[in-house]
């Protein structure tokens, strides 16, 4: 009976001992997580902070972009227009000076185009 005693005052002591391990392991573990944890933390604000900047860069880029096409397409608007303009005016200094020829090719220009969309209706 002696010898459980012993052996189970020896136990005892093997799970204290183990138990005050456990907990300082434990206790290491906490800390090395708590640093991992801020590492990781530091490095997704430093991510974050760096997809800010490329992305403020890249709308910069697209407003610039966006800017110039802008005025190219307002520019070759107004020119259309000019060439559009300038095309009725001569229409219709020709007609004004040429009525007769001005009437005979709007028949003609008619009759070909009535010609052309009639297609074959003889069927």
């Amino acid at each position: 009976m002696v010898e459980k005693e012993a052996g189970a005052v020896g136990v005892a002591d093997d799970l204290e001992i183990a138990g005050d391990d456990g907990a300082t392991t434990m206790g290491r573990a906490k800390e090395a997580m708590r640093g991992t944890v801020e590492t990781a933390r530091s490095k997704v604000r430093a991510v974050s902070e760096d997809l800010r900047t490329q992305a403020s860069k890249a709308s910069e880029v697209a407003k610039e972009r966006y800017g110039t096409a802008k005025e190219s397409v307002k520019h070759g608007y107004d020119r259309a227009r000019k060439d559009v303009d300038q095309l009725i005016d001569d229409v219709n200094v020709y007609v004004r000076d040429n009525p007769g020829r001005s009437i005979l090719i709007a028949a003609g220009v008619g009759f070909a185009l009535g010609f052309l969309l009639r297609g074959d209706r003889r069927r």
